[in-house]
């Protein structure tokens, strides 16, 4: 087997360029749709990649190329809206208590670093076209990413502009209360306080606000949970104390939780 040939001149990707050779492999072979599981093989033992299921009937998949992420609110999924390749849609999954539509909750005492990354956080995947992460796009998936940001951000201002009806937006986040039985018998309170954000947002606390920014960034292997690529949309201006001890982990371990979505277009090739 020769070794793939792939340019060093991608800063933002270099940990997945040092990554097992066989992972690589499996890889390209699943992004070329020639298998549907992304797997190998070392010493006899199967190796799942990283961001697959780990068991049941889709071991070896990614998450999202089987889960049904294109139901809307009122089918009990989490999408906001879509377009001809992208879906976007608030994260969800979350099993540790039972939180409407199952949606990521806000709180980091409730959901851990499961939780949104902001009070206002969407992902925004492709529909169809198989890439397993930031660190493997190539130049002519640049028409797709711009779709995708396009789309991301639009999530973004629906959930920032809608009123409480709306679950999932600001409003609706702003209006929870009462509590949420976790699953090992202890009980969390539902309502956000001004300290489940990031230290230097919590001046913004409590305002539905009618300027921010919204951040775009991808979790470039190996900081992802999930093996099909995916990007973040949020609001700058409420990020959770959840995204500062994201960021805080992975530094630990020697990489950066997000990276920027403009760095990673422009470094493409």
């Amino acid at each position: 087997m020769s070794k793939i040939i792939e340019s060093t001149k991608n800063p933002y990707n270099q940990l997945y360029l040092e990554s097992n050779e066989d992972l690589k492999y499996a890889v390209r072979d699943w992004e070329l749709g020639n298998r549907d599981t992304i797997y190998y093989v070392s010493n006899g033992e199967t190796v799942l990649a990283p961001g697959t299921c780990p068991g049941g009937p889709n071991v070896g998949k990614p998450f999202f190329q089987f889960l049904p992420l294109r139901k809307s609110f009122d089918e009990g999924g989490t999408m906001v809206c879509d377009s001809e390749n992208c879906i976007s849609f608030i994260p969800a999954g979350f099993r540790n208590a039972q939180t409407p539509n199952t949606m990521n909750p806000v709180r980091e005492e409730i959901g851990g670093t499961t939780s949104l990354m902001s009070l206002v956080h969407v992902l925004t995947i492709p529909k169809r076209t198989r890439i397993y992460n930031a660190a493997t796009l190539k130049p002519d998936h640049k028409e797709l990413l711009e779709e995708m940001k396009e789309l991301g951000e639009r999530a973004v201002k629906t959930l920032m502009e809608t009123d409480e009806t709306q679950l999932g937006s600001l409003s609706w986040i702003y209006k929870q209360k009462g509590a949420l039985e976790m699953k090992d018998g202890t009980v969390k309170s539902n309502k956000v306080v001004s300290t489940d954000l990031s230290p230097n947002c919590q001046k913004n606390y409590g305002f539905l606000l009618k300027k921010y920014k919204i951040f775009n960034s991808f979790h470039v292997y190996p900081s992802a949970s999930i093996g099909w690529l995916h990007l973040h949309s949020y609001v700058g201006d409420l990020l959770t104390t959840a995204h500062d001890t994201m960021e805080t982990e992975a530094s630990k371990k020697g990489y950066r939780k997000n990276t920027n979505y403009e760095f990673v277009y422009k470094n493409i090739c």
